[in-house]
């Protein structure tokens, strides 16, 4: 038993529509900000403690994404103490 139906076949109008709309040319733009890769290095304990932290949200977070999200408050923090 199929859970979706079956895709309809595109009408040539909607495909000559398609190719009337045009698009943008491709780019090898270098991207604003660079980035650069480090290791950071953590105890068993403090990564424990990265891990519940994640569990207990409703979508579970990347360990990069958590560790962005503290890196950005403890940076607005400060920025708002000066």
């Amino acid at each position: 038993m199929p859970i979706r139906s079956k895709p309809q076949q595109a009408s040539e109008a909607m495909i000559n529509a398609l190719i009337e709309k045009g698009g943008s040319v491709a780019t090898h733009e270098e991207p604003h900000t660079k980035t650069r890769n480090f290791q950071l290095r953590l105890n068993d304990e403090i990564r424990e403690r990265i891990d519940r932290a994640c569990k207990k949200r409703i979508v579970k977070p990347s360990w990069h994404a958590y560790i962005m999200e503290a890196i950005l408050e403890k940076l607005q923090a400060d920025e708002r103490s000066t």
